[in-house]
C-alpha cells in the first residue's frame, strides 16, 4: 500500500506496488469489467448496456480522438490485458506497442494478441511509464487509458510522453479528477483516499491543472472533456461485478474483496443521481512542430 503523507492520507504508490497489484488481480478485473480494465461509458440513466459494451464504447471514443491510421506507430501506455490495444490495431491499421509495469498484464495481453491474430501488428512489453525504454520521437500517437492515475508525478509522466512523441504527434488520455468545491467531509475524504489506495492510484488532480502540466511538458492541449455523467455508473458496475464474481468463484482476491465490502452498503441509485464530487476527463493534446505552438483548448 502507498505510504501516508503528512496529511495522514495515502500518497502515490510505487511502480512495484502497481505491478504487484495487477499481477495479483488482472484476471479477475478483466472478467469483472467484461474484457477490459477501464471505466465504461453509458449514454444516460436509461442505458442498460453491460460493462463490456460500455467499456468498448469508451475505447472507441478514445480511438476516434487519437486519429491514428495505417502504418502509424502508437504507444498504448498502461496496456492492461490488451483489450484497447488490440481493438485500436484492428480499427485503424496502426502498429501498437503496449507497455505495462505488470509482467502478468504483458503475458495476458500478448496471449490475447496471438489469439486474435494481430501478434504481428501489436506487441506488449514490460516497462515503467516514467522511464520509457524508447528513443525520442518514436511514436505518432500515445494512448493512456487511466494509466496516469497510477503515476506519482503527472507532470513528469507527460514530459516522458512528449519525449517519445514525434512532432505533430497526438496524445489521448483519461484521468480521474476532483470536481467542484473541495470535499469538506473528513469521512468521505478518507473513504476516497482508501479506495484510491486499494487501486494503487495516486491522489487525484483537477481538470484545470492540465494546461499547466501540458505547457511544462511541451505539449499543447486541444481538448479537455469532462465525461463524468457518462462514466459515473462504473462504480455500481464494479460492485455488481465483484458480487457476481464472488458467487461464481466463491472468493475474491483480497484487494477486490475490500472494494466489494466498501460497496455493500451504498445506495447505488442515490449515488449515481447525486452531484459527483470526483469523476473522469478525456485530455487530447499534441506535440507541436518546432516552428510554433499555441493553444486552442476546447472544453466540453
Amino acid at each position: 500500500m502507498p505510504e501516508t503523507t503528512d496529511t495522514g492520507l495515502p500518497g502515490a504508490p510505487t511502480p512495484q506496488a502497481v505491478g504487484e497489484f495487477y499481477d495479483a488481480n488482472n484476471r479477475a478485473i478483466t472478467e469483472i469489467y467484461g474484457g477490459s480494465m477501464h471505466y465504461g461509458y453509458w449514454l444516460g440513466p436509461d442505458d442498460t448496456s453491460d460493462f463490456a459494451t460500455a467499456g468498448q464504447r469508451l475505447t472507441d471514443l478514445l480511438i476516434g480522438r487519437l486519429g491514428a491510421g495505417p502504418g502509424d506507430e502508437v504507444l498504448d501506455l498502461g496496456c492492461g490485458t490488451g483489450g484497447p490495444g488490440v481493438r485500436l490495431a484492428r480499427a485503424t491499421g496502426a502498429r501498437v506497442t503496449g507497455v505495462s509495469i505488470s509482467a502478468g498484464d504483458v503475458a495476458l495481453a500478448g496471449a490475447r494478441a496471438e489469439a486474435e491474430g494481430v501478434a504481428g501488428q501489436v506487441r506488449f512489453e514490460l516497462a515503467d511509464a516514467m522511464e520509457l525504454p524508447y528513443r525520442d520521437a518514436s511514436f505518432d500517437a500515445v494512448l493512456a487509458f487511466e494509466s496516469i492515475v497510477h503515476l506519482p508525478d503527472r507532470g513528469r509522466a507527460l514530459r516522458e510522453i512528449a519525449r517519445v512523441l514525434r512532432p505533430g504527434g497526438r496524445l489521448v488520455l483519461t484521468d480521474l479528477v476532483e470536481r467542484g468545491a473541495q470535499e469538506q467531509d473528513e469521512h468521505k475524504r478518507r473513504a476516497v483516499a482508501e479506495m484510491l489506495a486499494i487501486w494503487r492510484a495516486a491522489p487525484m488532480t483537477r481538470a484545470e491543472d492540465y494546461p499547466g502540466f501540458a505547457r511544462d511538458a511541451g505539449l499543447v492541449i486541444d481538448e479537455i472533456a469532462d465525461i463524468t455523467e457518462h462514466t459515473k455508473y462504473t462504480a455500481a458496475h464494479i460492485y455488481t461485478g465483484t458480487r457476481d464474481h464472488l458467487r461464481r468463484h466463491g472468493e475474491l482476491p483480497p484487494d477486490l474483496a475490500r472494494i466489494h465490502a466498501m460497496g455493500e452498503h451504498v445506495d447505488w441509485a442515490e449515488f449515481t443521481a447525486a452531484e459527483q464530487s470526483d469523476g473522469m476527463i478525456i485530455v487530447v493534446a499534441h506535440r507541436p512542430h518546432a516552428h510554433g505552438s499555441g493553444s486552442d483548448i476546447r472544453r466540453t
